[in-house]
This record gives C-alpha cells, sequence and structure tokens, in this order.
C-alpha cells in the first residue's frame, strides 16, 4: 500500500472552542506532522494502516540517524519511536534530540517489553509504552488521538497565559490586595488565575490551583451539576443582567473540609470560550452570625407559642392522669379477685369444701357488685385513649425539638408538605381558636432544602395570619409543582397590609405590630432563608380583604 498522505491538520481532527481567543487576535498555529521511526517496513505498513481513520499527515523514516537529520529542517508534534533501531535505540534519539533543545512528544513501541526501559522512556516524557503485540493496532489510534488532545491542550494553555499576560500585570497588585478571594477562569471552569486571597480562603497555592477546574477543585462531588448550570446560565443570560450575579454554595478547602462561600461572578471577555471572573467570600463568620440570629428568633417565636403548646400538653395529659385513676380502682378490684382464687386454690388441693363455698360466694358477690364485663371493655378504651394521648404529646414534644435544634439548618432532601404539616402541629393551638385552616397541598417532588428553616417561616407566616384575623377567618395554604419551582401560597382573611408598608415589611426591625408584639425581624429573617435556597417570596395585600405570601422555590433546590 502507497504511503498516504492527508492534507487535513490537527484542527480538523480535534475541532475545538478554544482555537481563538478573540479578545488578543491570537490563532493557535495549525497542526504538523506525525513522524514515525520504524525500520520495518512491514510495521510501517501496519502502524499507517491502523491510523487511516484519522485524517493525519504521516511522514517515515527508518533509521535514528536520518529522524534527526529529518527534525533538524522539519517540524512533527508526534514521533511513533521504534526503540529498537538497526543503527541507535530509542532513547538515544531521545537524548539527542534534548540536546539540540527539541523536546517532542513521542510514544515508544518495541516487538520486547522491559520495565526498565519503560521507566527510562516514561520518565523522557513518553505519551506511551506500547509492546507490538496482538492489541497493538486496535489501541494505537486511541493513544494517538489521547496524545493529540493533550498537545492540543498545552497549545490552549499556552495562548490562554500569553493573551492574559500584558492585563494581569496592570492588575496583580489590585487583585492581590483584594480582601476575597478571586478567580479568573474558562466558562468550563478551567482557573486561569488565583490570587493571594483565594490562596488563603482554599489552602491551594497558585501554582497548585492554576490550570485545575474549579468545580473539580473546590466543590464537593455532589454539587458539580448545579454549579455547572450555574456557570452555563451566567455564560448564556444577558451580559448586563449577569454582572455580578451573587450565588452561594458549598466549597472544599485543600484539607477537605467544607465551608459555605458566596460568589460574585462576570463575564469578563466575549467569544468562544469566554472567560469569566469571580470574586469569591468565606461567608463561614457571616453564616455562623445569620444562624445566631435565626436560632434567636426561632426560640422567640417558639416562647410567643409557649401557653399555648402548654395547654395542648395538658388536654392529654389530663385524660391521662384521669384515665391512670380509674385503672389504680380496677387494678385494686383485680387485686382482691386474684387472692380470692389464690386461696380457692388451696382450699380445693386441702379438700375443704366449706372453704371453697364461702370464697366461691365472695367471688361471686364481687364480680356481681363490680360488674367485671364493664370493667374489662373498660380497661381497653382506656389503655386506647391513654396511648394516644401519650402519642399526642410524643409528637408536639418532637415538633418542639425539631424546632429548636440548630442542626435542622442542615441542607437534604425533604417534602414541604412534610414541614408544613409538622409546623401546623407546633402552632395550632395558635391558630385553632381564631381561624378556620384549608390546606390545598399539591403533589409535589422533594427537593434539597434546610428543612428546618424552612419550618420556621411556615411558622412565622401562619402565626402572623393568626395574629392580622381580628375575630375569626379562614388561613389557606396551598402547594403546587409546576417544571421548574415549588409553589407555596399562604392566605389570611385578616385585616390586610396598607399598600404603603407593603415595600417596606421584608426591612429588618420594621413592623407593623404594636410596641411589645414583635421584633421587626421575623419577615428580614424570612427573607433571608428564602434567599438562600435561590427563591423568591412576594406578598399581595388589601385592606379588610386579606393577605397572601407567595413563596418560589426552584426545583433544582439549594446548595448545601
Amino acid at each position: 500500500m502507497n504511503q498516504s498522505t492527508f492534507t487535513e491538520t490537527i484542527d480538523e481532527i480535534i475541532p475545538s472552542k478554544y482555537d481563538r481567543c478573540k479578545n488578543h487576535d491570537v490563532v493557535i498555529s495549525p497542526g504538523g506532522i506525525i513522524l514515525i521511526i520504524e525500520d520495518s517496513h512491514t510495521q510501517t505498513r501496519i502502524i499507517k494502516d491502523s491510523l487511516i481513520d484519522l485524517p493525519l499527515e504521516i511522514h517515515c523514516v527508518s533509521t535514528g540517524h536520518e529522524a534527526i537529520e529529518w527534525l533538524n529542517v522539519n517540524k512533527a508534534v508526534l514521533l511513533l519511536l521504534d526503540y529498537e533501531l538497526p543503527d541507535m535505540k530509542g532513547i538515544e534519539i531521545i537524548d539527542t534530540l534534548a540536546q539540540q533543545g527539541q523536546n517532542l512528544e513521542f510514544l515508544v513501541m518495541t516487538a520486547r517489553g522491559s520495565e526498565t526501559v519503560a521507566v527510562q522512556m516514561m520518565k523522557r516524557g513518553a505519551v506511551d509504552y506500547l509492546i507490538k503485540d496482538d492489541a497493538f493496532t486496535s489501541l494505537l489510534p486511541t493513544i494517538v488521538e489521547r496524545a493529540l488532545k493533550k498537545i492540543k491542550s498545552e497549545q490552549i494553555l499556552e495562548i490562554a497565559q500569553n493573551a492574559l499576560k500584558q492585563a494581569e500585570k496592570r492588575t496583580r497588585l489590585i487583585i492581590d490586595s483584594a480582601a476575597d478571594g478571586f478567580i479568573s477562569m474558562w466558562d468550563d471552569g478551567t482557573i486561569l488565575d488565583w490570587n493571594k486571597a483565594a490562596e488563603r480562603i482554599f489552602g491551594w497555592s497558585y501554582k497548585e490551583a492554576i490550570e485545575q477546574n474549579l468545580i473539580e477543585l473546590m466543590m464537593p462531588e455532589t454539587h458539580h451539576a448545579h454549579f455547572r448550570k450555574n456557570l452555563l446560565d451566567l455564560r448564556n443570560s444577558d451580559h448586563s443582567l449577569a454582572q455580578n450575579k451573587l450565588i452561594e454554595a458549598t466549597a472544599l478547602n485543600k484539607t477537605g473540609a467544607e465551608f459555605p462561600i458566596e460568589i460574585s461572578a462576570s463575564i469578563a471577555s466575549e467569544g468562544e470560550p469566554c472567560i469569566l471572573n469571580a470574586f469569591i467570600r468565606d461567608i463561614s463568620n457571616r453564616q455562623m452570625l445569620e444562624s445566631q440570629l435565626i436560632q434567636s428568633e426561632k426560640l422567640a417565636s417558639l416562647g410567643q407559642l409557649a401557653a399555648g403548646v402548654a395547654h395542648e400538653i395538658n388536654n392529654p395529659i389530663g385524660f391521662v392522669k384521669s384515665n391512670v385513676g380509674t385503672l389504680s380502682e380496677y387494678v385494686g378490684i383485680f387485686t382482691r379477685l386474684l387472692g380470692l382464687y389464690e386461696e380457692l386454690s388451696q382450699a380445693i388441693r386441702e379438700e375443704d369444701k366449706p372453704q371453697q363455698e364461702r370464697l366461691l360466694t365472695q367471688i361471686q358477690t364481687i364480680r356481681e357488685e363490680e360488674d367485671l364485663a364493664d370493667i374489662f371493655e373498660d380497661v381497653n378504651e382506656l389503655l386506647s385513649e391513654s396511648t394516644e394521648g401519650l402519642v399526642r404529646v410524643t409528637e408536639i414534644v418532637q415538633n418542639l425539638k425539631s424546632f429548636a435544634r440548630v442542626d435542622e439548618a442542615s441542607v437534604k432532601e425533604a417534602n414541604i408538605n412534610d414541614g408544613i404539616a409538622a409546623t401546623l402541629k407546633v402552632v395550632w393551638n395558635e391558630l385553632k381558636y381564631k381561624s378556620e385552616i384549608v390546606t390545598d397541598l399539591g403533589e409535589i417532588p422533594e427537593i434539597r432544602c434546610s428543612p428546618g428553616q424552612l419550618n420556621q417561616v411556615f411558622m412565622n407566616l401562619l402565626v402572623n395570619a393568626a395574629q392580622a384575623i381580628p375575630e375569626r377567618g379562614t388561613i389557606t395554604i396551598k402547594t403546587e409543582a409546576t417544571s421548574e419551582e415549588i409553589i407555596i401560597q399562604i392566605s389570611d382573611t385578616g385585616i390586610g397590609i396598607p399598600e404603603q408598608e407593603l415595600s417596606q415589611i421584608f426591612t429588618p426591625f420594621y413592623t407593623t405590630k404594636p410596641v411589645g408584639q414583635g421584633t421587626g425581624l421575623g419577615l428580614s429573617i424570612i427573607y433571608g432563608i428564602i434567599q438562600k435556597h435561590n427563591g423568591t417570596i412576594s406578598v399581595e395585600s388589601k385592606l379588610g380583604i386579606g393577605t397572601t405570601f407567595t413563596i418560589r422555590l426552584p426545583l433544582e433546590g439549594m446548595c448545601a
């Protein structure tokens, strides 16, 4: 078979969006030739045939000296090097080229494998080391293509680094003096720049971070898909709207510890690919303070509900106590009967007929006086009622513990309807005397969220709704799911909110309640919690008709 010459270049083999960096008008140079250095014409033909499906330009030589002479005049992007040649070994060719300043990518081929030779060649930068066995021709195309992609990647990174070099000099001082971490990256997350603050926040040095993928380097694996979507949304959005979009996420530092961050990302350059700049802030301290504030508000809310909750507990405890008193009387009767039966058993063993008759008479008298049939039936009812009352108390206590616990801020998969049901049990005594509760809970999927914090949102809105109703009204809770989000609506038929105050109700410390009845933090905290869930909360209200709060949470949920 004649030697095949292909005019297609490597750029056509591996089309890449990185071929042009438009901001600097630099084009990656076309790929060169693959040089086969093989003394066997048969092997040369086999190698060329195995690469026939790859549009490559191939040149062949049969000796080491011929290869060196050819490379002194021409350029090759990859050498396919037979280790055993008539005039010299493959390692000698590579060493000679290195002395001449030619550090080329090469792949070693040999008929006789040697671990020592393999180690020597890999130390000198061999892409791979292949034995010419039965699998040789099937493996070679894949390995060649992988090597070309590696070369292409290196060319891309070199162009990107050169393109950013001048801009980096002008901005380096500003970037390194920033308190927030600064990361510049391609839109696929490949890191191009990394400032001193980023080193401090994440623990990786500049050299360790550059060329790594931001998502794989510092995001928990469970969050990769979500963060890639955020980058894609930023890339595809209108630039004027995308600038400085805030994203909260969970990151990993060099030790593998998770911590919360806030990312302010913007598009730095147009074209394919585009460059994204991001300022990253460690918000561990801020979240700790927010958590303390939320916990404080949560406990304050529970304090306001304490009297009602105590009443809810006292009711079942009261009838359990009464039932236990009745059961104690029944136990006394059963104890008397068991004593008489024991005496009767003794009389039967001793064949004492008079004693037997006397005991039977006493037993029959007690059975008739106490109506044992009714007692047996009543015992079952008392035990059932007491069990039901204790279950009710247990539920109330468990729900209170769930609301009060700090660790309920953790992020996990949860169903919003379950949270609403649990919240209603806690605030029921606050609601039942002033309102009828109407629930229309639709079929909704679980989402990644902080159940404890969302339950606090529901509790605050429900208590506010009850307090807005002067005498008697209706509170309606509705949930539904669309293709993109879950919608929660909590409506009341209360007095409503004046239109001029609607724009201020989520402002910290602003309250419409009388002095002593509100801190003005409830709705502000609610607003912050919903924002953390990447959701929105809005309000509609009319005086004398009522108020509706609408919460929208995305189906993809939040990052932990």
